[in-house]
């Protein structure tokens, strides 16, 4: 049995020290009443052993008779780990069911006070388009009246030509390249509107996926794109009801993208900023976005109350979150002492069944992640869904896309960090 440790920089704002009886009843060591505060997301911290090498490890949090969600851990190890308890406003008959594993007696209740995302406007800053949709579908549905969604690039890059949307509609990769930023551009200007969010609050830069990094590296550069040079961001900003200042001749240029971001940062006057976490989304767009957001809030002199830290991906680990749709969402299953962005809180935004099926409709809309899956993955994917343990009727097929089990859950799960602390992580000096 492998030991792996699950461990972040977190600074919870109650700590509790905690136990689980033989019956998986969790109550606190001191007595405390078993009402717990309003308002804030909660962590179980806990030492966790799985039975099974092969078979899926699970935990459902129960509240008496009520079955709440279901999170599915890693077969074959040991250590200490992070259960998400998000929802939970009682310790009164709350209680922790294992199946193919044990969770040691001893525990922390960890709290976090939820940021205050009423307040003012929610800028959600996406690398391309489909990231606010995996990272924060739910979040910006229920916020639907106070968000603007703010999408970098238009990830037009076609590399090959028997991967397009439609099979044989294009005939070289310049062609394909251009129709698929226009999709994708279209996606999403069209897709928020599902849940509510305002065309006028909906913003496409269009600039070229896979150079962020060059364009952050020298600014004063036009870097052509990966996929037809001949192309210019303005070809993707047709849908936007906002016009921009470098809208009569854009190019992609960084100098340019910092100016968007200012002015829209001038404009909107967020108080709270979601983007890529630059220390756990490996991605080289999305760290170039999380740095860029950090230079464009200091040119435009604007500090939001707090950062939303989102990931999208996990550099080594695939299948996060665990478990088929509809299951809990955990924190990153990561070991990290320390972050140049200070210590995190938790953010968990909850949905419910209805959000969950509303956030599988968006994503199908979204023309990127309706991938065709090849004999090799289907086996593949058939050998591990037969070892997980599960019931066949546990895995919701809503697409073929990897992204419709591991983001079709109970939960978004944020990093919160202050604006102050992630303009000086990333390590920002000067304007830019």
């Amino acid at each position: 049995m492998q030991r792996h440790d699950h461990h972040l920089p977190l600074a919870p704002d109650l700590t509790i020290p905690s136990r689980l009886d033989t019956g998986g009843r969790l109550s606190v060591n001191d007595g405390e009443p078993p009402q717990l505060p309003k308002d804030y997301s909660w962590l179980l911290e806990v030492e966790y052993r799985a039975s099974s090498r092969w078979r899926l490890p699970a935990v459902t949090t129960r509240q008496g008779e009520a079955r709440l969600f279901t999170q599915f851990l890693e077969p074959g190890q040991t250590g200490q780990r992070l259960l998400n308890l998000a929802g939970i406003t009682s310790l009164d008959t709350l209680s922790l069911v294992s199946e193919r594993c044990r969770l040691a007696p001893t525990a922390r209740l960890l709290g976090f006070r939820k940021p205050h995302l009423d307040k003012g406007p929610i800028l959600i800053i996406a690398p391309h388009p489909d990231d606010a949709e995996l990272a924060a579908y739910g979040l910006y549905r229920q916020r639907h009246d106070n968000v603007w969604i703010v999408t970098l690039t238009a990830g037009e890059r076609q590399k090959r030509l028997d991967r397009q949307y439609l099979p044989s509609l294009d005939d070289d990769t310049q062609s394909a390249s251009r129709r698929k930023g226009r999709i994708r551009a279209w996606n999403s200007a069209t897709t928020p509107l599902l849940a509510g969010v305002p065309a006028e609050r909906l913003i496409m830069l269009g600039y070229f996926n896979d150079t962020l990094p060059q364009l952050l590296e020298a600014p004063s550069l036009d870097v052509p794109s990966r996929g037809d040079p001949t192309l210019n961001p303005g070809e993707f900003r047709q849908w936007n009801h906002y016009r921009l200042g470098s809208d009569p001749a854009p190019a992609n240029r960084g100098e340019h993208l910092l100016e968007d971001l200012c002015e829209l940062l001038a404009k909107i006057q967020p108080d709270t900023v979601v983007v890529t976490h630059p220390e756990i989304d490996p991605h080289p767009d999305h760290v170039a976005a999380a740095k860029a957001t950090a230079l464009a809030l200091q040119g435009a002199n604007h500090l939001p109350e707090s950062l939303l830290l989102y990931a999208n991906h996990l550099g080594g680990i695939r299948g996060f979150p665990r478990g088929p749709a509809h299951a809990a969402a955990g924190v990153w299953p990561l070991s990290i002492t320390e972050s140049k962005l200070g210590p995190w809180g938790i953010y968990s935004e909850e949905l419910n069944r209805e959000a969950q099926r509303e956030k599988a409709v968006a994503l199908d809309s979204m023309h990127d992640l309706r991938a065709q899956l090849g004999m090799e993955k289907r086996i593949k994917r058939w050998l591990k869904r037969r070892s997980s343990g599960l019931e066949k009727a546990a895995w919701k097929d809503y697409g073929h896309h990897d992204y419709y089990q591991t983001h079709i859950k109970a939960h978004e799960t944020f990093a919160v960090v202050s604006g102050e602390d992630f303009i000086k992580g990333i390590g920002v000096s000067g304007k830019y």
